[in-house]
């Protein structure tokens, strides 16, 4: 049977009226307050005692790194053991680390209760997928949001998010990068689907218990959108693994709203193990969707994958 791969990236979810990475910080600032939480605060916080600017409104972020360079340059501190200047050991980064996971939920959170559509891009992509077999198309998906699975959810297409026994009924939703409505156990590496959003919510006490162990310390599973995946869950790496075998199977790659950032290097080696450890010779067809593409994304895109990778330039209307 032939199979299709769609990867979802930041700007598929923008076309919902998502807020893309490089606003994060200031519809933050915008839709989270003042005033702020405890930890939303410590990001402001720590973004003006490091970066020595002060943070005193949306307009403040013209001036300061975008989100994912923050938690770059965080991740590689705690990774390195070392801190930002004399305020931010390790420990208090650490803190940091977290009060960046509870800001990009809360937003997004906030945006998603906003901008559910019976009739979006990712409406209408469901939709079209009803009447085809759930082998033939697996999806990817770079967001921590659950617009798309919803979506499928109105369509009659709950998904298997590849977390346990694999269903051969469900259409196969792999989010590498975890996910609003998912927790995570740290004491049995159990991640658990849930109803509700609740990613911003943890890991304060939620009322949430895990379904395997009872445990009610539970996590968020938000895996920085940078080329440094610490400490995955064990569930996690069997999605990564998924989505390896995926990209060997396909014969159609679509990607959708994702612009192959160099900082994303996780994604990156997943694509090009897959495709050069594929079952048959043939490469596969490569579309990328997009909107008003700047010329290095395109040249990426072509030296990533070849010459022959075409671009549909419209932006994200829900095709297939």
């Amino acid at each position: 049977m032939r199979m299709d791969l769609y990867l979802f990236g930041a700007g598929a979810s923008a076309a919902e009226g998502a807020p893309a990475i490089r606003d994060l910080f200031a519809v933050a600032y915008r839709d989270l307050g003042p005033p702020f939480d405890e930890q939303v605060q410590a990001v402001w916080d720590f973004l003006a005692a490091v970066f020595q600017r002060p943070v005193d409104g949306p307009a403040a972020f013209a001036h300061l790194p975008p989100l994912d360079q923050v938690i770059s340059l965080v991740d590689w501190s705690l990774h390195a053991g070392q801190g930002l200047g004399p305020a931010y050991d390790p420990p208090r980064l650490y803190r940091v680390r977290q009060a960046l996971e509870h800001l990009v939920c809360s937003v997004l959170d906030a945006a998603q209760g906003r901008r559910r559509s019976a009739d979006g891009p990712y409406a209408r992509f469901a939709r079209s997928l009803a009447d085809r077999p759930p082998g033939s198309f697996v999806l990817l998906s770079l967001n921590y949001d659950t617009l798309l699975d919803d979506a499928l959810r109105r369509a009659g297409l709950p998904p298997d998010y590849g977390l346990g026994p694999p269903d051969v009924d469900r259409p196969l939703l792999l989010k590498l990068h975890g996910s609003l409505n998912w927790a995570h156990c740290p004491a049995c590496d159990h991640i658990a689907v849930v109803r509700g959003q609740v990613a911003h919510l943890l890991p304060r006490p939620a009322g949430l218990t895990c379904d395997r162990c009872g445990s009610s310390r539970l996590a968020s599973v938000i895996i920085s959108p940078t080329w440094l995946k610490r400490n995955l869950p064990a569930a996690l790496s069997r999605v990564f693994a998924q989505a390896l075998e995926a990209v060997r199977r396909a014969e159609r790659i679509v990607i959708i709203g994702y612009s192959l950032p160099p900082a994303d290097l996780a994604v990156q080696h997943l694509l090009l193990r897959g495709l050069l450890t594929r079952a048959q010779l043939a490469p596969p067809q490569v579309e990328v969707i997009t909107r008003r593409p700047s010329g290095p994304t395109i040249d990426r895109f072509r030296r990533f994958f070849g010459p022959a990778v075409t671009f549909d330039c419209t932006g994200f209307r829900g095709q297939t």
